[in-house]
């Protein structure tokens, strides 16, 4: 296993989820969140010493991957008609500069962001799960680039090297949905091919496929409207484009918008 990674999964981010935001909606997402608890769970019991998130929904950089660099990471979902619904982490600054040392040994460069950025949804629909599920500790939340797969995956490699420099127990997640267009009524304009990239992921993570995943084509991508992929890559990054414990834990799209759970690694199974 490269570095001190001990678990690495992929987790959807509608706030929905988020019994406060959703109300009765909620019961149509029920697979979603009875994974999630599950993925929760499973991520806490590897007993990571710190959780790096990967939001699609954090500031964007076309070229510099971004962190957040604050001592406390906070955020709520006031925007979400929820602000009594508060969480708030320590920020692992320690493993952020060795993750940036990291990056620029693996050739991109990860930019902390200065002024203080409140957790976005990406970030805190997770989070509000891994806290349910007893996480206390440090986190990191990183957005990602417009940059090609390969850089993407230089990042992922980059966080396995900073935890391994560090001997940090770290778990990532990567944050995402994919498609926003499957249905006619949805949030987003209907595709009728956007389907096609669900199941293009959804089966390329069940079976570790890194490279079926990899290989997406980007007009379907585009055609989509996924925010996802480039967060996905990031996590294969991170297990050297080896998912070796790969499990899919739910896949639905109720609203138009496709939700996948999966794990990649988690040491506890392949270590059983």
């Amino acid at each position: 296993m490269p570095g001190l990674i001990v678990f690495v999964g992929i987790a959807p981010h509608p706030p929905l989820l988020v019994p406060e935001v959703g109300g009765n909606r909620i019961a149509q997402v029920a697979d979603s969140q009875r994974a999630l608890r599950e993925f929760s769970r499973r991520l806490v019991d590897t007993i990571p010493e710190t959780v790096v998130v990967i939001s699609p929904h954090s500031p964007l950089d076309p070229r510099a991957f971004t962190a957040r660099s604050s001592a406390e990471l906070a955020g709520d979902f006031r925007d979400f008609y929820a602000p009594e619904v508060r969480l708030a982490f320590k920020n692992d600054l320690d493993l952020l500069r060795a993750m940036g040392h990291a990056a620029l040994d693996e050739g991109v460069e990860l930019l902390e962001l200065k002024r203080d950025h409140p957790l976005d949804h990406g970030a805190l629909v997770p989070l509000y799960y891994l806290a349910e599920a007893g996480w206390s500790g440090p986190i990191i939340v990183c957005g990602f680039t417009l940059q090609s797969n390969d850089k993407h995956l230089a990042f992922g490699r980059a966080i396995s090297r900073a935890a391994r420099d560090l001997g940090r127990r770290v778990a990532v997640v990567a944050s995402g949905d994919l498609s926003h267009r499957l249905i006619v009524g949805g949030p987003y304009e209907f595709e009728p091919t956007a389907h096609l990239f669900d199941e293009q992921i959804v089966e390329a993570i069940a079976t570790g496929d890194a490279v079926k995943a990899l290989n997406v084509d980007p007009a379907l991508r585009e055609r989509a409207g996924e925010c996802g992929f480039r967060s996905i890559v990031i996590a294969l990054g991170s297990v050297d484009q080896f998912p070796r414990d790969h499990q899919v834990l739910s896949y639905e799209g109720p609203f138009g918008v496709g939700y996948m759970v999966a794990i990649l690694l988690e040491e506890n199974k392949s270590d059983a």
